[in-house]
């Protein structure tokens, strides 16, 4: 028997333990109000960069930024009633952490109605989404393979640019979410 034969199983296993650890993860998380003691400094509102506005861009679609010790990210949130939901609570100052290597996750302060919503079970790069069950904040930044048990998760938008930065925010930071209104042409 080959050593390929011997590992396909094991690697099955561990995408599903991996799977089901992302989603135990997804509800340990902590979240931190702006008077909360974090060690971190974050960019200042006044270093958000000029956003292009895309041709493609939905009248409902909402742009964010994503502030955080090591810089600023920028998102496009989905013109859906549970992104706009999300958007209602911004600015958020959240505490995220990495325990997986593949998702910066943490709590939201309330949970979003996910009602109606088409699950998302292969979660993608550069996506963000949310987790019902633990009312929990997701950034999937790299692709381990794994599914997401039910119930899934709900897309909320997508990271524009600051991808980099997110996945080498660290295992424990606190991001800066913000609605963001500057445009360019």
């Amino acid at each position: 028997m080959n050593v390929t034969a011997r590992l396909h199983p094991r690697l099955r296993a561990g995408a599903l333990l991996v799977a089901a650890t992302l989603t135990v993860i997804l509800a340990g998380c902590s979240i931190s109000g702006p008077a909360s003691g974090s060690d971190q400094t974050l960019p200042s509102a006044s270093a958000i960069p000029t956003v292009l506005t895309s041709p493609k861009t939905s009248a409902g679609s909402v742009r964010v930024v994503l502030r955080l010790s090591n810089g600023l990210a920028t998102a496009m949130l989905d013109d859906t009633p549970a992104a706009r939901e999300f958007a209602a609570m911004l600015p958020l100052q959240l505490k995220l952490h990495d325990p997986m290597g593949q998702a910066k996750s943490g709590p939201l302060p309330r949970p979003i109605d996910a009602t109606g919503v088409e699950p998302v079970f292969d979660p993608a790069v550069g996506q963000i989404y949310y987790s019902a069950p633990s009312a929990t904040f997701a950034i999937v930044y790299d692709d381990l393979g794994q599914s997401i048990p039910d119930p899934g998760l709900v897309r909320l938008g997508s990271v524009d640019t600051g991808m980099d930065r997110i996945a080498d925010a660290g295992n424990r930071f606190t991001v800066q979410i913000d609605l963001t209104n500057y445009t360019s042409v």
